[in-house]
């Protein structure tokens, strides 16, 4: 009689234990579905390391080329644009007077890789393709779910949202007004173009 008992209790469990991986897979198998990013396998971790003057100049003008619209740091601020053109500025200078990394003395190796940290801090917290992740809790839920998206589609959606608001406003602020008739309007502002 305990035998059977004790048979019964491992098949409940083992039945139970089932239920809960299968449970658990069922939950996993959407997030992975909805094709969400895995990782930040795409952010450049150090987009500077200067080493020689003319590997650098190689670098400095491929950063400045994707600062520009269409590149991969096309979101930073004009701020952290300026910042970065400035310390690159910096450590060109100090690699043309030294010649190489290795010819520095170590206050000027020291101010080089300074600015190189603040450089490679700035363009990765600017890259397009870094992931921003948020748990928010849909309505009627208590269960959280995670959201993530790369900065560029986040800061590409800031942008087409401010064009739209602006454009809704120039409608308002040009007066359309309806007219007399169902569908008819008329516009108190001329053309600004």
């Amino acid at each position: 009689m305990a035998y059977v008992v004790i048979l019964r209790h491992v098949y409940r469990s083992v039945k139970s234990m089932r239920f809960h991986v299968l449970l658990l897979a069922v939950l996993l198998i959407p997030s992975v579905q909805a094709g969400e990013p895995e990782a930040n396998e795409n952010v450049i971790e150090k987009p500077v390391v200067a080493d020689t003057p003319e590997t650098f100049a190689k670098q400095s003008a491929w950063i400045e080329n994707e600062m520009q619209e269409h590149g991969r740091y096309e979101f930073a601020k004009p701020a952290d644009k300026q910042r970065v053109h400035v310390l690159l500025e910096q450590m060109s200078n100090l690699l043309q007077r030294s010649g190489s990394v290795a010819a520095m003395d170590e206050s000027t190796r020291v101010a080089l890789f300074n600015d190189q940290e603040e450089i490679n801090g700035i363009l990765k917290h600017n890259d397009s393709n870094r992931l921003v992740c948020e748990k928010t809790k849909p309505v009627g839920s208590n269960i959280p779910q995670t959201h993530c998206y790369t900065f560029g589609a986040i800061e590409e959606t800031r942008r087409s949202t401010k064009r739209g608001i602006d454009e809704f406003g120039s409608f308002s602020r040009c007066g359309i007004v309806s007219g007399g008739k169902l569908g008819e309007s008329r516009s108190t502002c001329s053309s600004t173009k």
